[in-house]
């Protein structure tokens, strides 16, 4: 009879310790997939608004591999220039001064950045996250470039000094139209995703620096706002 329970009792400590384990490996792998999930909504709202964007989808164009500086985003949001957008075409409907509100900014400055208030006040948009890929976006006609825009070697590389007035006239590298992001961020406890948006050409190198403001509205990301100060060019 003893060994029949010391039989019993071995038996009942062998389960008790697999359940454990079972319930352990269980937990360890979760925040995993919920990193995975969260990047990978993210970079899907990206992709779709520059699918927006793009009106001829055979042309290639540039995507700046490099993010734009997450402090960025939060500056212009602090600037509290924000734009509600009409449902039906996506164009500025009224100034959304309801929108900013410090307490929200403050927490996402805390999650989002190391900087104090007065560095992400003179932030730029260099010194952002490494990189993007092709495997962040729905559109694949793109060159990825790691060169800053605008600068020496940028501009010795995609605009010759040497170039006639027919080539300008031309479908060539001067033409293509450069895109640059910065890592979204979510916004007032996740029911919004924020990130900045920057285009430009390259025959002007001219561009201006936006953030890009979405709600998710039944189970599917909408872009409501725009941030669009009108000193940024």
């Amino acid at each position: 009879m003893k060994y029949i329970n010391f039989t019993v009792i071995v038996v009942i400590l062998m389960l008790g310790c697999a359940s454990r384990s079972d319930k352990s490996r269980v937990v360890s792998t979760n925040p995993i997939g919920k990193i995975n999930d969260t990047l990978s909504e993210k970079y899907a709202v990206v992709s779709d608004f520059l699918d927006t964007k793009i009106k001829d989808r055979s042309k290639k164009i540039m995507i700046h591999s490099r993010k734009i500086n997450t402090n960025m985003t939060l500056k212009i949001l602090r600037l509290n220039e924000i734009y509600a957008l009409d449902s039906i075409d996506s164009k500025k409907n009224y100034e959304d001064k309801t929108f900013y509100k410090e307490a929200d900014w403050e927490i996402a400055r805390k999650k989002y950045s190391k900087n104090s208030v007065t560095e992400i006040e003179n932030a730029t948009d260099s010194g952002g996250e490494c990189c993007w890929v092709a495997e962040n976006f729905n559109y694949k006609n793109v060159i990825f470039e790691e060169l800053q825009p605008g600068s020496k070697a940028f501009i010795e590389k995609y605009i010759p000094s040497k170039i006639t007035p027919f080539e300008k006239n031309l479908d060539c590298t001067t033409h293509y139209e450069f895109y640059l992001f910065s890592e979204p961020i979510y916004y007032q406890n996740r029911e919004c995703l924020i990130f900045t948006f920057s285009k430009g050409d390259l025959s002007g190198l001219s561009g201006s620096s936006n953030i890009i403001i979405y709600k998710k509205k039944n189970g599917k990301w909408v872009q409501t706002h725009i941030g669009m100060p009108n000193w940024f060019s």
